[in-house]
């Protein structure tokens, strides 16, 4: 630990099933954790991409290339409909891509969605995350984000023009460091932010990343988005999400 602070009908299909079922009960458990502290049990902001479609309003992110996220169709989604939620990187040809929900999001908030990472076993890789506290005038961001490739990790870092858009890590969880351990296959994970008072914990698959309570403060409040990115050169990256739930908190 550094500080700085499918469903596929075949012979997986099990598997696969349990896993969803799991890893979906280890979500309810964060959110009734957390249940107390929200000041209401429905979600202020959500997007379940029904029929392939956003409920929300989705923008592409002003500081980088215009790759805005569009709704697609999954059959491995583990939402049990195939609708989901894609952000890719293709507008310049495999740069850095954010897209934002233009719904306002409280500076205290409990933040939940599945997301798809992907696996590769080489040095370089896409990178595929979460971002909040997005700052579309200051162009700053802080984002949670899966890079599964030959030294798979998981970050959490500040990002943006204060930044040169390099990012400052609050904190890196690589191999057994990541609950469950690294992912061995590509497939959808549960993950959760809870901030309040200008500090956030991180929750993967239902387990509190250690090193926390991490200092936000850098952006004091902003919107929340989607982030896609290849890590070592150009390359194809995207996202795919699916229920994303927020809510406000006391």
């Amino acid at each position: 630990m550094m500080s700085g602070r499918s469903l596929w009908f075949g012979g997986n299909a099990l598997i696969s099933v349990l896993a969803a079922v799991i890893l979906a009960g280890c979500g309810g458990a964060v959110a009734r954790e957390w249940q107390g502290m929200m000041d209401t049990n429905e979600a202020m902001i959500k997007d379940s991409f029904t029929g392939g479609k956003p409920d929300l309003e989705w923008l592409p992110y002003p500081n980088f290339n215009l790759d805005n996220l569009h709704g697609s169709t999954d059959e491995t989604s583990p939402e049990g409909e195939a609708g989901i939620g894609v952000l890719d990187n293709k507008n310049a040809g495999g740069f850095a891509a954010l897209s934002y929900a233009r719904s306002p999001v409280p500076s205290d908030f409990y933040l939940e969605t599945w997301i798809y990472a992907g696996v590769n076993r080489g040095d370089k890789g896409p990178l595929s995350g979460i971002a909040f506290r997005v700052d579309i005038h200051d162009g700053n961001f802080y984002r949670l984000a899966a890079h599964f490739t030959s030294e798979p990790a998981l970050s959490l870092a500040f990002v943006g023009k204060a930044t040169n858009h390099y990012p400052e890590y609050l904190g890196i969880w690589k191999g057994d460091e990541i609950p469950g351990g690294a992912p061995q296959a590509s497939r959808w994970h549960k993950l959760a932010i809870a901030v309040q008072g200008d500090i956030a914990e991180i929750y993967w698959n239902g387990s509190k990343l250690p090193g926390g309570p991490f200092a936000v403060d850098r952006v004091r409040s902003g919107f929340i988005g989607v982030y896609a990115n290849f890590v070592g050169g150009l390359g194809l990256a995207e996202t795919k999400v699916d229920g994303l739930r927020v809510w406000r908190r006391n």
